[in-house]
């Protein structure tokens, strides 16, 4: 399994909220400096989440081939790597959204902005939520020789 997915999905979702609530202290103050601040965050989500993806898709391929996932868990592993490029989507139009927002001083596109965060955090959630699903329902990724291992270990003791 590759060691870097579950930290980069992490980002993926606390970026979010913070993103959301630099747009909400926004609309609070009326500082731009909050408005380019949750462009930045959603920026920083972005990049990471470029990363989840491509260690994302290599952590799908390993998992299959050295079958370490339960049969009925492989529609939910293939409809997670699907969901995944959803929220890539969604951070790429929040960022253009955003963007446009700051450069044309616009109140319309923040409150689109505003949307499309909610949006975001919403589809961040849920895509976390399902890679949890992978892990503790279908066993995703567990290597269970060192559970084994481990559970001899305690009967020894």
């Amino acid at each position: 399994m590759n060691i870097l997915h579950p930290p980069f999905v992490h980002f993926v979702v606390a970026l979010p909220v913070i993103a959301l609530f630099s747009q909400l202290t926004f609309f609070i103050t009326k500082d731009k400096a909050y408005s380019k601040a949750a462009f930045r965050i959603v920026g920083f989500a972005m990049l990471a989440s470029f990363l989840a993806i491509i260690s994302g898709l290599d952590d799908a391929q390993k998992i299959i081939e050295n079958k370490s996932i339960l049969q009925e868990g492989i529609s939910s592993l293939n409809n997670h790597k699907i969901f995944g490029f959803v929220v890539v989507a969604t951070l790429v139009a929040t960022a253009i959204v955003k963007w446009y927002a700051i450069s044309k001083d616009s109140s319309f596109y923040e409150n689109v902005s505003l949307v499309l965060i909610i949006g975001l955090l919403i589809v961040s959630l849920y895509q976390g939520r399902s890679g949890g699903e992978l892990v503790y329902q279908y066993s995703a990724g567990v290597d269970n020789d060192v559970i084994t291992q481990r559970a001899d270990e305690i009967k020894k003791e």
